[in-house]
């Protein structure tokens, strides 16, 4: 066999072996837990068992690293020891959730607050109680509200005396897109990832088009609408989520910081943006502006976002520009 033969042959095979790779369908492989307080679904499309396994469990380390340093509720997590200590060592990826979090205070002038926890409990959510503070405790409180005063340094976070954090408005997102950077990082190129209701997309659904988003319906049962989301993120708050109903009125868990009230001038905000956790924390925070100001907000900033609202016993609905 001459060179030249020996070449065509292997550039042949070669060929093939393109044209075989190219024919052999993506698996689908899903991943499942509850963490954040909340289901965790992500399916994605990949080539390599093996592979695909190995990137599952990798995800499933992080969300769990994650949950256990941002959880709340446990008396084990970063977020705990910072309330009872007032200041804790951080790894950079927490410092930068951190420090993403005061950059959604400074542009929404305060209306997104991690520091809102004391609110929180004063109304009753973490217990599950129905509360109902008085102007006078509201007051009292307002004092230990105010991001400004959380300080952040390149390995720490410190915190005022009795102040308390409460990264619910921003961490599932965050998680979202860290699962997301784990997927592209491993050359998946079509996923979609629900962290509690914090979906993101990766490319396209196996039917080559837009991943298709349902928008739960404020008040009723199913989805009111369907969205299409591609390489982008979707975040939806509303006031249906977690609420107490006080002398026939529903207070949302939803908390305006400046004010200690629970924010009733909506009943569902979905925000879209590149990033998981800025629409999360920007839907919380349109969600406390109420439909008309957080329209006018949205449209200021070029963010498209959908927000339902009641008006005279009706569902209406408004879109940004």
């Amino acid at each position: 066999m001459t060179v030249n033969t020996l070449r065509a042959a292997l550039f042949a095979c070669i060929i093939m072996l393109l044209v075989l790779a190219c024919g052999v369908p993506q698996k689908e492989y899903s991943y499942s837990n509850f963490l954040f307080g909340a289901p965790c679904n992500i399916t994605f499309y990949f080539i390599g068992e093996e592979r695909a396994r190995e990137i599952i469990e990798v995800i499933d380390l992080e969300l769990t690293r994650l949950d256990s340093l941002l959880n709340y509720f446990s008396e084990k997590s970063l977020v705990s020891e910072l309330n009872r200590r007032g200041r804790v060592q951080a790894t950079s990826d927490i410092v930068f959730l951190f420090a993403l979090s005061d950059s959604v205070s400074r542009l929404t002038d305060g209306i997104f607050d991690i520091s809102v926890a004391p609110f929180l409990e004063a109304w009753g959510f973490y217990e599950g109680k129905k509360m109902l503070p008085s102007p006078e405790e509201l007051d009292r409180i307002r004092s230990l509200v105010d991001y400004r005063r959380i300080r952040i340094t390149s390995d720490s976070i410190i915190i005022e005396p009795g102040m308390r954090v409460d990264l619910g408005g921003i961490a599932q997102g965050f998680a979202a897109d860290r699962a997301a950077d784990i997927l592209r990082q491993n050359h998946v190129k079509s996923a979609i990832i629900d962290i509690g209701g914090e979906v993101l997309a990766i490319g396209k659904s196996p039917e080559k088009r837009a991943w298709r988003v349902g928008i739960r319906n404020p008040r009723g049962k199913g989805i009111v609408e369907a969205v299409d989301l591609q390489d982008s993120a979707v975040s939806t708050s509303g006031d249906y989520e977690k609420y107490i109903v006080i002398e026939g009125q529903r207070y949302p868990h939803i908390i305006n910081p400046k004010t200690g009230m629970p924010a009733r001038e909506f009943a569902s905000v979905t925000i879209f943006a590149r990033d998981a956790a800025f629409a999360d924390a920007m839907s919380t925070a349109t969600a406390v502006m109420g439909a008309k100001r957080g329209i006018e907000f949205l449209d200021s900033l070029g963010l498209k976002g959908i927000i339902y609202y009641e008006w005279n016993n009706a569902m209406e609905r408004v879109t940004s520009e």
